[in-house]
């Protein structure tokens, strides 16, 4: 073989590791379908993306997702993440010194079922008009943990929300909560107009600021409360 023929073998060979070693682009809707296989993980997602509310959504266990600094994944369909606790699901940023914008999920019509997922560096998660559960989830080092807003009931079954700085919201909607832990983190449950959390509530310790705020104990002597629209002002920034 000359060199010529062994300096273009070289620059296949090359070539072929870097493509397996990159990330494999997040897909698209196919067939009203968006499933994340463990064989091509790991996945980047540069920017935003939006599922219709036909569009199914299924994470197999294992798969790991890098997201972009300005990535966001609204979900507004049916949604499996199923991590298994020897595989988890892993969403953080593909930059760890830089935040992304977070998982929604947006009245769904069908439940939600989330198990064995970790959501790192987010700048906000939301559940918004949807119900369903999540199973062992961990929230970690994210700015705004989980926030409920308007919803009928969501499940947290031995989550653990840790080193973020608003860990857990509840608003409008009601929480079914069982072995989860809220500590480490720089103000830990916050209690909104309406929010209702059912849960042990000496699980929510060790928080920086406070373990559990309340709305309307913090805004009657001020004669204010949060707007909403505000919220929603920040994320469409973002």
């Amino acid at each position: 073989m000359n060199r010529s023929s062994k300096t273009f073998l070289s620059g296949l060979v090359a070539l072929a590791v870097l493509a397996f070693a990159g990330e494999m682009p997040f897909p698209q809707v196919e067939n009203g379908k968006v499933m994340l296989l463990e064989k091509d993980s790991p996945y980047i997602l540069e920017q935003g993306m939006v599922l219709s509310a036909t569009d199914t959504f299924e994470v197999e266990p294992g798969v790991t997702v890098l997201m972009g600094e300005y990535a966001k994944l609204m979900l507004r369909g049916p949604v499996k993440i199923l991590g298994t606790e020897a595989k988890p699901v892993v969403f953080r940023s593909a930059d760890s010194s830089e935040s992304w914008n977070g998982i929604h999920f947006v009245s769904s019509s069908k439940p939600f079922e989330v198990k064995n997922l970790t959501v790192e560096n987010a700048f906000r998660n939301t559940v918004f008009r949807a119900r369903g559960i999540f199973e062992n989830v961990k929230y970690v080092n994210n700015y705004y943990g989980l926030w409920i807003d308007d919803t009928p009931e969501v499940f947290l079954s031995r989550c653990d929300f840790t080193r973020n700085r608003f860990a857990l919201s509840v608003r409008a909607g009601k929480v079914l909560a069982a072995d989860t832990k809220v500590s480490n983190n720089v103000y830990g449950l916050y209690l909104e107009e309406g929010g209702n959390y059912d849960g042990d509530m000496t699980l929510i310790k060790g928080n920086l600021e406070a373990d559990v705020r309340h709305e309307n104990d913090e805004m009657s002597g001020q004669g204010k409360r949060v707007s909403r629209n505000v919220w929603h002002r920040i994320e469409t920034g973002f």
